[in-house]
């Protein structure tokens, strides 16, 4: 009668994604900061956050109106659907990650789906919304804790400013929560707690694997070495041009940079230049904090 909608079909896949619990255990537990470890850490932290929030949607709604148990809006069962959907893909990456530490995860980083809806929003979604945000909150601001002690200046002013717009974004749904708010109202709330989510979503995966900070970087924020072009001149720690970029060396799916190498010529042979030894990219150029002669030996 009130147009909702039976879960029976999610049953299954629900159940399939179930291990995406014990997936997340595991990568908590996993020691080493090693490529492999942190893509293992990355897409267990996917399978586990879409997981939980679609259990939580569904739960919560059964909680929230016990009488329709069973059934939920049609916003919030395709919502639940297209997040269930991801689950399989990244518990297989997670597995393959933990074996072969040069795989490929891509799509990182994953957006959440975007919630569809041709019907006002219900209180009960909002419930359902706001529990799943309070279900991935307490681990993303545990991990960035974690990592403030280790995580470049760079990267951690990045998962800083995430954080703030993820606590923005709640408290704004909770300042405008209303149980007699109109539909615009619990638009508006519905509109704030998935930006909420998103924000939470992503952060847990940039911590997992700081690189992803590289894709992610905002404009205002500096030049990344994504954006290195062939021909860019390569100074030295004393301004001296060592040469143009021949080659970048990195993978461009998960944002980890190895170095350059820097073109040959008349005079000299061709250059290797590790990561650690790039001191700043500036556009059109790459300033490095060694002289040749200490890149050399």
């Amino acid at each position: 009668m009130r147009g909702e909608l039976s879960i029976a079909d999610l049953e299954a896949r629900r159940h399939a994604g179930a291990y995406a619990y014990a997936l997340a255990e595991d990568a908590a537990a996993a020691q080493g900061d090693d490529r492999g470890t942190r893509l293992f850490r990355v897409c267990a932290w996917n399978a586990f956050a879409l997981q939980t929030i679609a259990d939580t949607l569904l739960d919560s709604d059964t909680a929230y109106d016990p009488a329709t148990a069973g059934y939920v809006p049609r916003s919030t069962l395709n919502y639940a659907s297209a997040c269930l959907d991801l689950v399989p893909s990244w518990i297989r990456l997670a597995r393959v990650a933990r074996v072969d530490p040069m795989s490929r995860a891509p799509g990182l980083p994953e957006q959440l789906p975007k919630w569809l809806h041709d019907e006002p929003t219900t209180l009960g979604e909002l419930h359902g919304l706001r529990n799943a945000y309070e279900a991935l909150q307490p681990r993303v601001e545990s991990d960035l804790r974690a990592l403030e002690a280790t995580a470049s200046a760079r990267h951690l002013a990045q998962l800083r400013r995430i954080h703030a717009e993820m606590t923005s974004a709640a408290e704004l749904a909770e300042a405008s929560w209303s149980p007699h708010a109109n539909a615009v109202g619990r638009a508006e709330v519905r509109w704030r707690l998935l930006e909420a989510l998103q924000h939470a979503f992503m952060l847990g995966q940039l911590l997992a694997l700081p690189t992803l900070c590289e894709i992610e970087l905002p404009a205002a924020e500096g030049f990344s070495w994504l954006q290195i072009d062939r021909g860019w001149p390569v100074l030295d720690r004393e301004g001296v041009n060592l040469g143009p970029v021949d080659r970048v060396l990195g993978d461009r799916g998960t944002g980890e940079f190895e170095g350059l190498d820097v073109g040959a010529s008349i005079s000299s042979r061709p250059l290797r230049v590790p990561a650690h030894a790039v001191a700043e990219i500036d556009a059109g150029e790459v300033k490095l904090s060694l002289t040749r002669a200490e890149l050399t030996t």
